[in-house]
């Protein structure tokens, strides 16, 4: 169940993006541009994965442990 929330929580958290969109006026010749971008920044989505993969292996690791233990 800890796995399940986790594998949500990342879900909900790097579904989220965000941008800005820069408009010019016709008459400035200028191109209208938009970015986007994970909401967290590139080095927290890192550290969002990073942190994800040592919480669930060690889930896992008591998972597999239990189950051999029975």
């Amino acid at each position: 169940m800890a796995i399940g929330l986790v594998i949500a929580v990342d879900a909900i958290l790097l579904g989220f993006r965000t941008g800005e969109c820069i408009d010019y006026t016709a008459e400035s010749g200028a191109v209208s541009t938009c970015t986007s971008g994970p909401a967290l920044g590139s080095e927290g989505t890192w550290l969002l994965v990073a942190v994800s993969i040592v919480v669930i292996s060690y889930f896992a690791r008591r998972f597999v442990r239990a189950a051999r233990d029975r």
